[in-house]
C-alpha cells in the first residue's frame, strides 16, 4: 500500500512499532515514528495515534474471528 501522506506514514509507524516481532524491530520502527512525527504539525499527530488505534483494533478483530 503507497503512503500518500505524511499522515498515513506516521501512522504505519505507530502501529509496526506497536507491532513489532522484537525490540530492535520495535526501536527502529519507534525512530522512524519519532522523525515523521518531526515534519508533522501537532495536530497530524494526534490524528496518527487515534487512526493507529483504530487499525490496531480492526486488526485485533480479524484475528478473533479467522
Amino acid at each position: 500500500m503507497p503512503l500518500n501522506t505524511p499522515l498515513e506514514a506516521l501512522t504505519s509507524a505507530l502501529v509496526l512499532a506497536i507491532t513489532a516481532p522484537d525490540d530492535d524491530r520495535a526501536a527502529r520502527a519507534i525512530a522512524l515514528a519519532d522523525e515523521i512525527a518531526a515534519m508533522c504539525p501537532p495536530g497530524h499527530i494526534a490524528l496518527a495515534k487515534r487512526a493507529a488505534l483504530e487499525e490496531l483494533r480492526r486488526m485485533d478483530g480479524e484475528s478473533a474471528h479467522g
